[in-house]
Formats: C-alpha cells, structure tokens, sequence
C-alpha cells in the first residue's frame, strides 16, 4: 500500500511539474526514484527464482544418474467412467529402454490432435506427437521435470497421511482372476478417494521391475501413486483399482491393467519419423534470457 501511495503522489507531482514547464527535470527525478525503490526488490526475486530453479536441476540430475532402464512389455490401461461413459478411455503403452511411449483413446472418439507422447526418463525429455485437421504431423520436445516432482509428491503425500492416520491401506483375504491373473484385494481409504485394489503376485511379472515401469509412466493420472502403496506393504501388481471419490468433483472409476505382454514393444510406438518436431526452451533458458534483456 506505501508504495502504491509513493507511486500516487509521484505522478501527481509529475503532472504539476509538467504545467509549469519543468517536464525534463521530473523525469529526470521520477526515473531515480523508481530505480532505486525497485532495485533491491528486483535482485532478491532474481536471487529467489534462480534458487529455486537450481534445486529442481539437482534434484533432477540427482534422478537421471539412478535412473533404471524399463523391462521391454506393452499394456493396456482401460479407464472406466460408470456414471459418464464419454469419459471412458484406453491408453496403450510401450516399454522399452528408458522409454516409455503412450497413445490415448476415448470412447466417443473426441478429436485431441495428439498421435503419442513419447518420454524418456534417462534424457528427461518427452516429445508429444500431432496431427491437426489438416494433416500436419508435428513434435513438440520438451522438459519432463514435473512428472518426477509429481510422482514424488503423492508418494510422500500418502505416506504422510497413512502415518498419521488420515488414510489407511488393509490387505482381506478375498482373491478373485482377474485378465488371467490371481489378485487379493487391498482396501484403502484415503483423503479423497475409497479404493479397492486388486494386486497380482504372479510370478510371470517381476513385480519390482515392473513398478519402477508403472509409477513413471502412470505419475500424471488421478489418485495416489502406486509406489506409495509398495512403500506402504502393499505387494505385487494392482492390476486393477476401483476409486470412489468421497466428494462430488470427482468421477468413479475403474482402471484395469490388460493386454500384458511381456518382452513385446513395438518399434514404431517410439518413432518420429513423419514428424516435424520443435524442441521447447526450458524454464531454465527463458529464465535466462529474461534476466538478460532486463
């Protein structure tokens, strides 16, 4: 508010100045004063910003170094919305390396534009692939930073919660097939969501490597992130899980992992060929260039 005033009472004085015919000198004054009651703000946000900006590049360059390569497989994710079925979805995904590539499709076949998204977690890049109306084809390649301060969060978030006593995760000793796998069912209650898990201890899935697969590549969909679950005892797969939202801006659903195929990724899910792809600045480097032409 005192500078806002200070500002006030500045252009105030400017405009008598200027009838009197002082204009030069008020300027003069006004640009003195402006740089001088700013410049110390300016330099402590600059300080502020590069700070933070730092500790996401370490904490990212900390994840890269550890990073594990996928166990080659593919899948299916089929979303199901019961009570609004134009939400329904599938995601198919493909492993291979340290990637993991995706398409999404919905049930009323909405037009997105997007093709596939293709991420890899040892470059910490991912390319988004498009085709508008016209039949463009076009890449943009970009920074993947958040999807790993994402995964961590909600891992953290769930831990925190089950700890002290706002969500809770029990294991029964009801089982039933499900996509030809034997799964026990885990009940968790959560913050925002009642869950029933269903976790396959199959032996034909390495559960450990297989994870390390799926919270990466599932770390951008709604509700807590598996690895908070393995964390917390839960072991095996969920092969599928059924969320009912305890509030109502949020949808029930069922995701059910299906179309398992170990040792198969198909080449061309990894491909840009066709594609004009464009790589993004990073934060980073607009950050950068801002700072230089002011």
């Amino acid at each position: 508010m005192r500078k806002l005033l200070v500002l006030g009472l500045t252009l105030i004085l400017s405009d008598l100045a200027y009838s009197q015919g002082g204009k030069k000198s008020v300027d003069q004054d006004a640009e003195r004063t402006q740089r001088t009651t700013f410049s110390g703000e300016r330099v402590k946000g600059e300080i502020e910003v590069d700070g933070r900006l730092n500790a996401i590049d370490d904490a990212d360059s900390k994840t890269r170094a550890v990073v594990k390569e996928f166990p080659t497989m593919s899948l299916t994710m089929v979303i199901d919305y019961p009570i609004k079925l134009a939400n329904n979805m599938t995601i198919n995904y493909s492993f291979k390396g340290y990637e993991c590539a995706s398409v999404m499709n919905f049930e009323k076949n909405r037009y997105s534009g997007i093709d596939r998204m293709i991420m890899d977690f040892k470059e910490g890049k991912s390319i988004i692939l498009s085709t508008d109306k016209k039949g463009k084809k076009t890449g943009v390649k970009m920074d993947m930073k958040g999807i790993n301060m994402i995964t961590k969060s909600a891992v953290a978030k769930e831990e925190n919660n089950i700890q002290k006593g706002e969500s809770s995760l029990q294991a029964t000793e009801e089982t039933k097939i499900i996509e030809g796998y034997k799964c026990m069912k885990y009940l968790h209650e959560g913050e925002k969501y009642t869950s029933e898990i269903w976790v396959t201890q199959d032996a034909k899935l390495d559960a450990v490597t297989w994870n390390n697969a799926l919270v990466q590549a599932f770390a951008n969909t709604s509700g807590p992130s598996q690895n908070a679950y393995m964390k917390l005892s839960m072991k095996g797969i969920a092969i599928q899980t059924h969320m009912i939202p305890k509030d109502g801006r949020s949808q029930e659903c069922t995701m059910t992992m299906k179309n398992i195929k170990p040792g198969v990724a198909m080449a061309e899910m990894f491909s840009t060929q066709g594609y004009d792809v464009t790589e993004m600045p990073s934060v980073r480097t607009l950050w950068d260039e801002y700072k230089k032409e002011n």
